[in-house]
Order: C-alpha cells, then sequence, then structure tokens
C-alpha cells in the first residue's frame, strides 16, 4: 500500500480511537506528539493528525494486540510525613536508589525526609485558604508482566516524565522489580512551579499512557495506549477498590457485595415491564456499531488493493473483529443469562448487540 493512496479510512478510524476529551486539555485525533512542558500548558505539546502510514502502524499494532501501557493513579499523600512514608515505601526503606527531578540518586532515607518536609513547605506556603490538599500524587506505570525488560521501562518512565513535569512539577522515580512483572513509581508534587496544581482527570490519564506508550516504541517495544471501547470491550473493570469495599460490606452483615448488587440490578431490568436500558447501556452499543464498522471498513479497503501484505492485514483485521466480545454491558449480560436460564426455550437476546455493520471481507488466499 503506497503512501498517497490513502486507502484507510482515517476519519472513521481516527474516530474509533478517539481519546477521553476534556481533562486539562482536549485532545483531538488518535495521535499525539508532545513537546516539552507541563500538563495542559497550551501550545507546549502539538496535536498531530494521523497519516497513513503512522494509521497502518497503529493498526497493526491494535489487531495484533500490542501490550497496553498501564499509567494509573495508586495514591495522595497529605503533609511531610504522610510523604515521607511513602518515599520510604518506595524505596523499600533504603533498599532502593530513588531518582530525583534533578537527576539525583537517593538512597539515604534522611535525605528522603528532607525533601518531604521542602514539597510540603511550598505547598503549605501556597495554599491561601489553608485547604485540606494533597501535597503529591503518586503514579505507577507499568507494562504487562515479561513484555519490557526493567531497564527499558525505567528509561520510558524517565523520558515521560521529562516530558510532562520537566521544570514545573517536582518529582521521584523508583524502579521495582521484586513483583510479577517490573513497575515505575512516580510521585510528583501538586504544587507547580506557576502555581498550577496538578490533578489528572480522565482524559490527562489517557494524554499520559499515549506519551508512554511512545515513549517505549521509540525504544523499540511494541507499545499501545488505545481505550477500551477501541478494542471491543464495553463492559467496564471492576475497580478493586470497589471489589474490596463490597467484601467488607458483605462481611459485615445483612448488606450486598458489588456482585450481589449487579445482580439485583439485572433482576430489577429482567422484572420491568418494559426492559427500559439505561441510555449509557444504549449509548456503548452505538458506539460499538460505529467502532466496529470502522474496522470493518478499514479490512474492505485493504483487500480491495491487490496486494499481498495488504490482503494479510485485511484477514488480521477480519481475525480481531469476529474475536471481539459481545458488546453488551455487565448489566445486560447479567439480565440475559438470568432470561436464558428462568426461560431456555423462549429466551432470546437483548436487541441491539453490535456487529460489524458491513459483511466481512473477502479473505482471499489463506495465510
Amino acid at each position: 500500500m503506497r503512501e498517497e493512496d490513502g486507502v484507510l479510512p482515517l476519519p472513521s478510524l481516527m474516530e474509533a480511537w478517539r481519546p477521553p476529551s476534556g481533562g486539562k486539555r482536549t485532545l483531538r485525533g488518535a495521535y499525539v506528539r508532545v513537546g516539552k512542558g507541563g500538563l495542559g500548558r497550551g501550545g507546549q505539546g502539538r496535536l498531530m493528525p494521523l497519516s497513513q502510514a503512522d494509521a497502518r502502524a497503529k493498526l497493526e499494532r491494535i489487531v495484533r494486540k500490542a501490550p497496553e501501557v498501564m499509567v494509573k493513579v495508586s495514591g495522595k499523600q497529605y503533609g511531610a510525613h504522610h510523604l515521607s512514608e511513602h518515599f520510604g515505601y518506595v524505596a523499600r526503606h533504603g533498599k532502593l536508589a530513588v531518582r530525583s527531578s534533578e537527576g539525583e540518586i537517593i538512597d539515604d532515607p534522611k535525605r528522603l525526609k528532607e525533601i518531604a518536609q521542602d514539597w510540603a513547605m511550598l505547598d503549605d506556603a501556597m495554599n491561601e485558604h489553608g485547604r485540606d490538599r494533597p501535597t503529591s500524587l503518586s503514579l505507577v506505570l507499568s507494562m504487562p508482566g515479561g513484555s519490557t525488560d526493567p531497564e527499558t521501562l525505567q528509561d520510558a518512565a524517565q523520558a515521560f516524565a521529562r516530558i510532562l513535569f520537566e521544570g514545573q512539577h517536582a518529582y521521584m522515580l523508583a524502579l521495582h522489580t521484586d513483583t510479577d512483572h517490573p513497575h515505575v513509581h512516580l510521585t510528583v508534587a501538586t504544587e507547580g512551579a506557576d502555581g498550577r496544581r496538578f490533578n489528572p482527570r480522565k482524559a490527562d490519564l489517557h494524554h499520559m499512557r499515549e506519551v508512554f506508550a511512545h515513549e517505549l516504541r521509540a525504544r523499540g517495544v511494541a507499545a499501545e495506549a488505545t481505550p477500551r471501547r477501541a478494542r471491543g470491550h464495553v463492559q467496564k473493570r471492576v475497580r478493586s477498590a470497589a471489589l474490596h469495599l463490597g467484601a467488607r460490606i458483605g462481611e459485615g452483615g445483612g448488606r450486598l457485595t458489588m456482585d450481589e448488587l449487579n445482580a439485583l440490578r439485572a433482576e430489577a431490568f429482567v422484572r420491568s415491564p418494559d426492559e427500559a436500558r439505561r441510555p449509557q447501556d444504549v449509548m456503548a452499543l452505538v458506539r460499538q456499531r460505529q467502532i466496529r464498522g470502522a474496522y470493518a471498513e478499514a479490512a474492505v479497503a485493504l483487500a480491495g488493493t491487490g496486494q499481498a501484505d495488504d490482503q494479510a492485514l485485511s484477514n488480521e483485521v477480519a481475525d480481531f473483529l469476529a474475536a471481539m466480545p459481545p458488546a453488551v454491558s455487565r448489566r445486560l449480560a447479567l439480565a440475559r443469562d438470568m432470561m436464558q436460564a428462568r426461560h431456555p426455550a423462549s429466551a432470546r437476546e437483548p436487541e441491539g448487540e453490535a456487529g460489524p455493520e458491513r459483511p466481512a471481507p473477502d479473505r482471499g488466499r489463506e495465510r
């Protein structure tokens, strides 16, 4: 496929890969090149539309299930004592060295306490209204186990931190290799040099994932940062905190666990006379029709070029599309299971399960 041919349907693919909106900045398109500067500083990062070559590379990574990067907020620290305890944890109480935003390699617990006090003093000095607010925010950066060597992960994380925070927010970085897979703890001072607070929203976290994935790819690691919906996932993961909370409530007696609560909601759906759905359920199904239609359109376009490499990728896209999970929410899936269990002969699937809007492309030659 030649670049000038413009085979791939860029508008529909970019919509399928569209990141969340909002946050400190509104991201447009699906591919972001980030310049130096703090998160949300307008003009510092450049938004670049996808070219045909970029779109093809991204499509290949997605359908070949390149590992998805993880950037998550792991906690907030309040005051010097709390922050000092956190530094002790990430440094494994003196067993690991921690790298500062100034390039200092620190393995002395006393020095970490001094930095915690400095961050807290700065935050207190800038806290004009005396509000109860975090001194720092901690992030965890990782890849699925076995997909990245620790040194490359750490190097990419350091570049990630420089791009987003250099000259704006102080930070501390530590690599952990004593768990199932290596990960990096990044602790960021919430008070910025220009007085802006670091308080990322959903769109910002996705932007961070894109930056981290870009830095890993620059180091030879096939990494991606796509929204779950772009991979065909409708059901959200049950957050571990919610599960733990549900378990604690359940142990207290008389209260429902999260699973029991989901089952109760599904039961209400089954019993409702009009089988009304929440708007979120309908929107998710409509969105999945559009996303899956974009992949189907790309597969057909690739299959029509007559090129062997395009046909091979078309087949991969079709396989990826066929393997997508059913486009139903957790509540609708539970309701469907209940209806099938109670009325196996007459049970019908809830309407609106999304599939490709177009027929699968001609598979052509076998690979």
